[in-house]
């Protein structure tokens, strides 16, 4: 017994340690790789040497499932657009996963799955001339329950127990549940009020959001909120027609290659002056400045813009407001 416990004593000083260290903030270089959990990212302070900049982050532990990207800052190039041929380029570039970001996103954030051994930030900068401070975390799930110490001799299989229980104990410290996005969850806000804003929005100057970008916003449920409000303030996305803004005049039952099919999906929902109108898809101007939505669990939005720019895509600010039915 007293062999078992000095183990055990020496397996939770080496689990604190672990613990500890692998929480580091870290300065990360172009061109470098590393296996830390939270990693501070940020644009080198002296002339870029080449117009590409290369992060590699390679998995912490077994357990990593979601990455986490904060953009604390995020200045790149605007996107160039083109008026004959209606289409919209990314210039220069950042890209994680099957993101491509470009403009001004500071103050956004993404989550990917962490697939594989490792996964690479990149930022594409023809022009050399960028700005971005990032903080990354990996994010670890729950592990599944181990049944390796079943039909083991009493003694053995209890140390094994022992250890098993030991690590579950300080997963509860080192997990990340309260970070962690729903399966699906490319943005995930847990406050239960706030602003959402497509990508590369700025209030007041008509900058425009990426082509073929699609990505789910989530809001974080909790017990006592069964209804979600969201207030206007700006929306602008294209539109095939140029009076429907709902529903089938969005996202067509048919898909028709070369039609305007940008859209904001909303499910649950109507409007907060008339519940009897309840459309799921938002495009061009069908919803205006301090206009109100009202949703249902689960608290969820989705954005699809196709291959083609309008002048019109200037995107979407809404806020927030989780609250128990009336």
């Amino acid at each position: 017994m007293l062999f078992r416990i000095r183990h055990l004593v020496y397996l939770v000083s080496l689990i604190a340690c672990f613990g500890w260290s692998s929480a580091q903030i870290l300065n990360f270089q172009c061109g470098q790789t590393t296996r830390l959990k939270r990693i501070v990212i940020r644009s080198p302070a002296q002339q870029f040497s080449s117009s590409t900049c290369q992060y590699t982050i390679r998995r912490q532990s077994t357990h990593v499932c979601q990455l986490l990207v904060r953009f604390q800052q995020f200045e790149l190039q605007q996107p160039t657009t083109d008026s004959v041929t209606n289409t919209l380029t990314c210039t220069d570039s950042f890209t994680a996963g099957r993101f491509t970001l470009c403009g001004k996103n500071s103050g956004q954030h993404i989550y990917i799955p962490f697939e594989g051994d490792s996964m690479v930030l990149n930022f594409n900068l023809p022009s050399r001339s960028a700005n971005w401070h990032l903080i990354v975390e990996q994010l670890e799930c729950p592990p599944a329950p181990s049944h390796i110490a079943d039909g083991l001799p009493p003694l053995i299989g209890g140390m094994i127990k022992d250890l098993l229980d030991l690590r579950n104990v300080f997963s509860r410290f080192i997990s990340d549940m309260d970070l962690l996005a729903p399966a699906g969850c490319d943005q995930y806000y847990t406050e239960p009020s706030g602003v959402i804003k497509s990508f590369n929005y700025r209030d007041g100057i008509n900058t425009h959001y990426m082509s073929n970008l699609k990505y789910t916003i989530c809001i974080k449920q909790t017990m006592t909120a069964n209804a979600i409000e969201y207030t206007v303030k700006k929306f602008s996305l294209s539109s095939e027609l140029p009076s429907e803004f709902y529903n089938e005049a969005c996202h067509p039952f048919i898909f028709t290659e070369g039609r305007q099919s940008d859209y904001l999906m909303i499910p649950n929902s109507h409007f907060a002056d008339n519940a009897a109108v309840q459309p799921t898809y938002f495009c061009g101007q069908g919803l205006t400045a301090g206009q109100v939505v009202i949703g249902s669990r689960p608290f969820i939005m989705h954005f699809s813009s196709d291959e083609q720019w309008h002048s019109e895509e200037t995107g979407f600010s809404i806020e927030y407001r989780t609250k128990a039915a009336a």
